[in-house]
């Protein structure tokens, strides 16, 4: 396709796109949200179970194996990405969230399934409670009023909201150690309700919404009569650019896509940044105005963004972080991604975490009932103008209890061969119905 011949113009704003996000957002269901979770009293049906575990916070020089979760959440990130959408659609996942989800399901873990968490989490055991608990706790200096993703303007400083539930079914038998350690090391919520029905679609609904300020709505978790526990994370950042983009320097430029060349809106702006290359690769790091930063990673022309080896990302992070500032001229598209609802087995079975979803030992949670995944999905949201960015991500992990095993001694019959269909009236016997079955494929 030809380049387009459109001259880059002027684009007329009314106000940022965020606070235009914000606005729209339905701040009345966010409301609900918080009535419905402050409403909850102590009892079996949709109320609270609290642990009597004290929160430990455990600090970064005491979790060794802190920067091996890092690591380890940065590759199931890109196993995410790759497996996150087609290739000509946008992809948007959250690995933090993925990783504190996963982090919350290897504290019920045993055996097999707890070493194959490990390896996906990149520590083992206490090492690795204490280096996601550390992670957590640091992040919790910038914690605040998820409620800010709907205010008009971005706060002064950055906001990281994160937050974890369990959501345990009125059926399950779950033991209080695993709830104490969700209690002690990740600070997680417990509530009890019925998962195969509307209400604890509701109560999964709740939290969903209040936790990532109303931008993400709904659970992505189904009710199903065999679901015993759903384990949710929720992250939500709000920060402005350390220095902002002009408005009146937004325009549209030329963007060469899956589809072909089409005008894109661009912020423009000039700054001192970190910009470094490596190969082909070319990064840049966008500053927050505190404690975050964004880094803006482009690949040669004809190669895809996840394409990116993990090697090749650390080397351009650690580019970034030896280079000094210099004069950047910068133009990059403004966003806003809502990809559809994010189906994690794929990356789970990418990740060596395939077992989860047929016979985990997941016996830490429940000693008399045997758990399995039965839905892994992430839901995210995205959007970055002049001002800053706003971004939301909800990772759930729904566990259904196995059926009995079947009882040796009853009589089995198997239908695999033509056979002769009566319906009665019970009464007189009277046959209603009669069919010969020889071809039931329809």
């Amino acid at each position: 396709m030809q380049r387009s011949d459109r001259a880059p113009g002027p684009v007329e704003h009314t106000a940022p796109r965020l606070a235009q996000r914000r606005a729209a957002a339905p701040t009345a269901v966010v409301a609900t949200a918080v009535l419905a979770l402050t409403a909850c009293g102590p009892g079996p049906d949709g109320g609270l179970e609290r642990s009597d575990a004290e929160r430990v916070v455990v600090v970064p020089a005491d979790a060794p194996a802190s920067a091996d979760a890092v690591a380890a959440t940065e590759e199931l990130g890109l196993l995410a990405l790759r497996t996150a959408a087609e290739p000509d659609e946008n992809a948007l996942v959250s690995p933090a969230s993925l990783s504190f989800a996963l982090a919350l399901l290897a504290e019920g873990a045993r055996g097999e399934t707890a070493a194959s968490l490990d390896a996906a989490l990149g520590a083992s055991s206490q090492d690795r409670t204490s280096a996601y608990n550390a992670l957590q706790g640091t992040l919790a200096a910038h914690d605040g009023d998820p409620g800010v993703a709907q205010d008009d303007e971005l706060p002064e400083k950055p906001l990281l909201h994160l937050a974890n539930q369990a959501v345990l079914d009125d059926q399950l038998s779950v033991e209080q150690d695993y709830l104490d350690a969700l209690a002690s090391a990740f600070d997680a919520g417990v509530q009890r309700t019925d998962l195969g029905s509307g209400e604890g679609k509701k109560v999964l609904d709740a939290w969903v919404n209040h936790h990532t300020g109303g931008l993400i709505e709904e659970s992505a978790i189904q009710p199903e009569p065999s679901l015993r526990l759903v384990l949710q994370n929720a992250i939500l950042l709000a920060a402005r650019w350390e220095i902002p983009f002009e408005e009146h320097a937004t325009s549209d430029e030329d963007f060469t896509g899956p589809a072909g060349t089409e005008p894109t809106e661009m912020l423009h702006g000039t700054q001192s940044l970190a910009y470094a290359t490596r190969g082909e690769w070319a990064a840049v790091r966008l500053p927050y105005a505190d404690a975050f930063h964004a880094d803006v990673l482009l690949p040669p022309a004809g190669t895809d963004p996840s394409e990116v080896t993990p090697g090749q990302l650390t080397a351009l992070i650690q580019a970034l972080d030896a280079e000094e500032p210099q004069t950047v001229e910068l133009a990059m598209p403004t966003l806003e991604l809502e990809p559809p609802i994010l189906d994690l087995a794929p990356t789970l079975e990418e990740a060596g975490l395939g077992g989860l979803y047929e016979a985990p030992d997941l016996s830490g949670i429940s000693t008399t009932q045997s758990l399995f995944l039965s839905q892994a999905m992430q839901q995210a949201y995205l959007s970055l103008d002049e001002e800053g960015t706003v971004a939301a991500a909800v990772t759930e992990l729904g566990m259904a209890e196995s059926a009995a095993a079947p009882d040796e001694s009853a009589v089995q019959m198997t239908v695999d061969r033509p056979y002769l269909l009566r319906i009665a009236h019970t009464e007189t016997e009277l046959p209603l119905f009669l069919a010969a079955v020889r071809s039931p494929q329809h």
